[in-house]
């Protein structure tokens, strides 16, 4: 059942944050991160109404002046959305226990990669934006694959393609927050909204995503 999707309009829901342009001197990996936000981010905002919002790169702080960085937080009359976002191309395998997923490309020159586990990575983050907003609130966890080529060995509860998240998302009841709530949370959360200087100095480092809580 599709419910209705009432007041919703062309463009979307208000976007804050996120890289608008992206440098030619940039790393590659830094160039790939942005397109994979920017494509995803082109797909979810039709999802929201006007007065519904997506947050994009928030640096929200954890302990001992670390922070971790997060894609996307949606939030909507359907609840508050924890977004992680990847553009890994090729085969990709892995299950919501494992400590790493793999990426097999079909080109023979080049090498499988290793990636730390993504949906353990979103979970911590919602952990991290549940305790931001004092446990109030349910947090949805999601990591959307961008362009994902072939994810028949990924068994996972928390991961999607594009196609399967607006499924997903459009079978939610529209009663979990109300208008004031929506306001509120945004609110509270734009403050952990980075800029792309902030952003860049915070990239340095990669281990911070993976410390301790």
């Amino acid at each position: 059942i599709i419910h209705n999707r009432g007041d919703y309009k062309d463009g979307g829901g208000t976007k804050i944050g996120g890289i608008e342009r992206i440098s030619f001197f940039s790393p590659a990996n830094d160039k790939a991160g942005f397109r994979g936000e920017r494509i995803v981010n082109y797909h979810l905002r039709p999802l929201l109404r006007k007065d519904e919002y997506l947050l994009v790169n928030l640096l929200v702080p954890v302990k001992n002046g670390h922070y971790i960085e997060i894609d996307c937080i949606m939030i909507s009359r359907k609840g508050i959305f924890c977004i992680e976002t990847k553009k890994w191309v090729g085969h990709i395998s892995g299950n919501d226990e494992d400590e790493y997923w793999i990426q097999r490309y079909d080109d023979p020159y080049k090498r499988d990669k290793q990636h730390r586990n993504p949906v353990k990575q979103n979970l911590m983050h919602c952990f991290v934006l549940k305790r931001a907003i004092k446990n109030d609130y349910n947090i949805e966890c999601a990591v959307i694959f961008a362009k994902l080529e072939d994810g028949t060995r990924i068994n996972s509860n928390y991961t999607y393609s594009v196609r399967e998240f607006k499924a997903y998302y459009r079978n939610q009841e529209d009663n979990k927050l109300s208008i004031d709530e929506i306001k509120r949370l945004c609110q509270e959360l734009s403050c952990y909204i980075a800029t792309p200087e902030q952003l860049k100095e915070y990239r340095k480092n990669a281990n911070n995503r993976y410390i301790d809580m």
